[in-house]
């Protein structure tokens, strides 16, 4: 029947209106997604691109970092040389030093008992002068008498 025909025709441009609204709101929803996915794309890249940035500037501080160290290691090598150089020359002056300290007692002793020597002489001839001035005098009270 034409009503038939007419509700059919109407049925198939309802669903053809269907489709249509359903394939407008797909491709929407495919450009929303590809709009989403171009942007965090975007934004991933970025992120990544920041991240290498921060790992370049961290790799050239480590390697200034390392530079630092290696001075220090040298430092402290030519440090302890000197240390080791200065307690050398120390110990040999402390030495040498005990040495003459040994030197200039035994010359000191040697010193000393060449005084005690001197001393018994000196004495000896202060007596030897006292009793010759004391014989002297006694012959010159002997002869003015």
């Amino acid at each position: 029947t034409p009503e038939m025909i007419a509700k059919i025709l109407k049925l198939f441009n309802e669903l053809r209106t269907a489709f249509a609204r359903d394939s407008q709101v797909a491709t929407q929803i495919e450009n929303k997604q590809q709009e989403a996915w171009t942007s965090l794309k975007v934004d991933l890249e970025t992120e990544r691109d920041a991240l290498q940035e921060k790992r370049t500037n961290l790799e050239r501080q480590i390697e200034g970092y390392r530079a630092i160290i290696a001075d220090c290691n040298r430092n402290i090598e030519y440090l302890t040389n000197q240390l080791n150089l200065a307690t050398e020359n120390l110990n040999a002056t402390i030495e040498h030093c005990e040495k003459l300290s040994n030197t200039y007692a035994i010359r000191n002793e040697e010193r000393v008992r060449e005084l005690e020597i001197i001393g018994r002489v000196l004495e000896f001839f202060e007596k030897r002068a006292k009793g010759f001035a004391d014989s002297v005098k006694n012959r010159v009270d002997a002869s003015s008498l």
